[in-house]
């Protein structure tokens, strides 16, 4: 079974994914993990978007 977890930033959804997780002996594929290896090393603290 897939289940496919969305939602607002900060809403929950990976300490939802984690418990469903645990209870399911399942397994996680998130986008937070991939961009985090690709792309927080070139991050500089002035990336962010103009006001």
């Amino acid at each position: 079974m897939i289940h496919l977890i969305v939602g607002n930033t900060g809403s929950g959804k990976t300490t939802y994914a984690t418990e469903l997780k645990r209870k399911t002996n399942g397994i996680i594929f998130s986008i937070d993990r991939w961009n985090k290896t690709l792309f927080l090393a070139d991050k500089k603290p002035n990336d962010e978007l103009e006001s």
